[in-house]
């Protein structure tokens, strides 16, 4: 088996793909990767909210534990959540001293970690530490290079 690899991902570019058959795709996809040698890991601002949505289940829960439940329904599995407030990441150092905290958590170099994330602050600290890292623009992005990941 080859070394493991660390997906980060922000939890909010993960659930603004997750509606219909979008975001099937998207779980069968994070599914195969986290069966091979991906480990999947969100980065969120806060824990998990509830929310009530216009069409939806009242208090529909949203975060973790649904992307936990469907990524599980696909075959695969998410590995957790890393909290980041936003508050901490105003300043580079902070942004880079989380960064490096989850590659030591999960004893991965940063060549073998992939980041994606619409938040420009974040890919620029992870591409400054020699993190694979891509800046989402919109929802098909994060398809489109996940898909072009190695398997």
């Amino acid at each position: 088996m080859a070394e493991q690899r660390l997906l980060l991902i922000s939890r909010d570019d993960i659930l603004g793909v997750s509606s219909g058959s979008r975001g099937d795709r998207l779980y069968r996809l994070l599914a195969r990767l986290t069966r091979g040698d991906y480990q999947l890991l969100a980065t969120a601002p806060q824990p998990e909210q509830w929310s009530r949505e216009h069409g939806g289940p009242d208090d529909a829960l949203l975060g973790p534990d649904s992307i936990r439940k469907r990524l599980s329904n696909a075959g695969g599995q998410i590995d957790g959540v890393y909290y980041v407030p936003r508050s901490l990441l105003t300043q580079k150092r902070n942004r880079e001293d989380a960064l490096r905290d989850m590659m030591k958590r999960y004893g991965v170099e940063p060549g073998d970690c992939y980041l994606f994330s619409s938040s420009r602050k974040f890919v620029e600290a992870a591409a400054g530490l020699g993190i694979r890292s891509t800046h989402l623009d919109d929802d098909h992005s994060l398809m489109n290079e996940l898909k072009s990941l190695p398997l």
